[in-house]
């Protein structure tokens, strides 16, 4: 793969997803005005050489499952903000695939390094996810009318979800040999079919993604969408260099927020 708009559309490929040509067009573009630098060697390269440290390698899955876990709460919240319920209905399910993902990362922590832990740790550990599903979950409608955001905030959102799942794709693929080299040989079937969901999951989250985009190109700004494009690549590069210089979130597989924390 030449970069990482490339490698995306080579996954929702062979995932047989669909693909909106005039969504291709705009993600081919904003990475080639600015390219992410977490498709760049020197990003697997470091990945590898933290992960080789099982402390931070540790650390990092515990992040993930409290960043994961946070994500889908802020991104169920965000569906209830969203009036085209299309839109709404893909975003909800995409809130439940992260809280699932919460609680697989607290599983690849507590298979891959058993240890016996304070009761208190393990509540904090099973707190991390919201425990979201399509039968549990907090309410759909919007607390107030007020809440409903304007189209163009919630398109913004949709492009910004669309490009940190890209980002997310490639955490994926770079923690999979990682989870194989540490998991014992009973295990390594079980992990590596977990990593298998991570991986279809996040391409299904850039495929919704990309059909709202694609859904806007009919009827919308398409000059407005193009520059937003190419102006939250700018941004996502921006904060992902800038969470780089810590290295306990360089393996997180979605932007730390200010209050995340390791164990």
């Amino acid at each position: 793969m030449k970069n990482v708009s490339e490698l995306a559309i080579h996954y929702l490929n062979h995932y047989n997803c669909h693909i909106n040509e005039g969504y291709t067009k705009l993600l081919f573009e904003a990475c080639e005005i600015n390219p992410p630098p977490h498709g760049k060697a020197w990003y697997g390269n470091l990945y590898r050489q933290h992960a080789r440290k099982s402390e931070w390698f540790a650390n990092s899955l515990i992040a993930n499952a409290y960043e994961e876990g946070n994500g889908a709460r802020q991104v169920w919240q965000f569906s209830r903000c969203v009036e085209n319920q299309d839109f709404a209905r893909l975003i909800r399910s995409h809130s439940i695939d992260e809280s699932r993902h919460s609680k697989m990362f607290t599983t690849l922590f507590s298979m891959l390094f058993p240890m016996k832990l304070e009761e208190e740790v393990q509540a904090q550990l099973k707190a991390f996810s919201p425990m979201y599903s399509k039968e549990n979950h907090p309410p759909t409608v919007p607390v107030s009318a007020d809440d409903v955001m304007d189209e163009l905030l919630v398109m913004d959102e949709l492009i910004q979800i669309n490009l940190l799942e890209i980002r997310a794709l490639i955490l994926q693929l770079l923690l999979r040999p990682v989870l194989q080299a540490y998991a014992k040989p009973e295990d390594r079937e079980k992990v590596s079919r977990m990593s298998d969901q991570f991986i279809f999951d996040e391409t299904k989250h850039i495929e919704y993604s990309a059909y709202c985009i694609g859904e806007y190109i009919k009827w919308g700004d398409c000059d407005w969408l193009r520059q937003t494009m190419i102006d939250r690549q700018a941004t996502v590069n921006q904060m992902f260099l800038e969470d780089i210089d810590h290295q306990d979130s360089i393996g997180t597989t979605i932007l730390r927020t200010q209050d995340a924390k390791t164990l």
